[in-house]
């Protein structure tokens, strides 16, 4: 059976140890609560293969799919990790950025609650609070442990200019592209 069968262990989020004086999850986009672990074996994957590539959950569908040689749905959103995996790409490389949301993400702030969103590069995070102006910058090079906010700082309102730009730009990708929904579910 192994032989013909793909294991893919994997979390969808983290967990918030202490990290930022924060426990378990939460509306919070720091490092241990989005990286999270995505082990794959199976047949045709690089045994021992290690990669540091931004890569988001909804790429499982399509590298399921491009596993079993059968074509995505143009509905979904997610790129196929399978090149990567079996080491037809760089395996350092997936993708340019990563996108998470969190709707509803401050309970205790009055209605309506804002909106979250992340978006990260290699090198840098941006987190905006959507409706109010206030947000979060770090520098992931020179602050890995985020916590120097560079929102306000006037030497990183390029980076942040740019982050913004991909923020939008995700935003207005990560739509149902499928038929309109007919129910509230």
């Amino acid at each position: 059976q192994a032989d013909n069968t793909l294991v893919i262990f994997m979390s969808d989020h983290g967990e918030m140890l202490g990290d930022h004086g924060i426990y378990l999850k939460g509306p919070y986009f720091y490092e241990p609560a989005v990286r999270v672990p995505l082990l794959v074996r199976g047949p045709g994957v690089t045994p021992g293969l290690r990669s540091d590539a931004l890569v988001e959950l909804t790429d499982l569908a399509p590298t399921l799919l491009d596993a079993a040689d059968l074509p995505p749905s143009p509905a979904m959103q997610g790129r196929s990790l399978w090149p990567l995996l079996t080491g037809g790409v760089d395996p350092s490389h997936h993708r340019d950025d990563v996108y998470c949301e969190y709707l509803n993400a401050m309970p205790w702030h009055q209605d309506p609650q804002p909106h979250l969103t992340m978006v990260r590069t290699a090198g840098h995070k941006l987190v905006h609070a959507h409706g109010l102006d206030t947000g979060e910058l770090y520098d992931l090079d020179a602050d890995p442990t985020e916590t120097d906010n560079l929102w306000d700082d006037a030497a990183a309102q390029r980076v942040k200019a740019d982050l913004m730009l991909r923020l939008a730009d995700r935003l207005a990708w990560t739509t149902d592209p499928g038929p309109a929904r007919r129910g509230d579910w």
